[in-house]
């Protein structure tokens, strides 16, 4: 889905008060109770509010039984020669890399050391979560991927 670069900074918007900063991600007041970014750790991912994944149609299928794992290709990011997907436990929201066994017209088989049982796959919304995990992990807004 490609989306015009004034529509992602409309996005954005709803993730920042301020329109452009130097500041670290972290250590700026784009995080906290409240915001659209709930929390922020560079290990652990983010935690996004109800309000903000309900905005951006984020949705969530939960992995049942041990893997491999019959997702929807939706779910599924590919970075260069990297295939990821979302995972939320415990509230954070972390890219997974993930190894693809087999796939359909609708669907495909991933594993992956990281994914457990339990743990919830974004299956839409993806590309918002991609961005806003490029924003928060970016050195300053500048430097974004999106």
């Amino acid at each position: 889905m490609k989306t015009s670069n004034a529509f992602l900074f409309l996005i954005l918007g709803l993730f920042s008060s301020v329109s452009v900063t130097h500041e670290a991600p972290a250590e700026s007041n784009r995080v906290g109770p409240g915001k659209a970014i709930e929390q922020f750790d560079a290990e652990q991912g983010f935690k996004m509010s109800e309000k903000a994944m309900k905005s951006l149609g984020v949705s969530f299928q939960s992995l049942a039984g041990k893997g491999p794992w019959q997702i929807s290709k939706s779910a599924l990011i590919q970075i260069k020669q990297s295939k990821a997907v979302y995972r939320r436990y415990d509230g954070w929201i972390s890219m997974v890399l993930v190894n693809v066994v087999s796939e359909s017209k609708d669907a495909l088989v991933i594993k992956a050391i990281d994914l457990e049982p339990g743990d919830e796959i974004a299956v839409q919304g993806v590309s918002f979560l991609r961005m806003t995990d490029s924003d928060l992990n970016a050195g300053t807004v500048d430097s974004c991927a999106h």
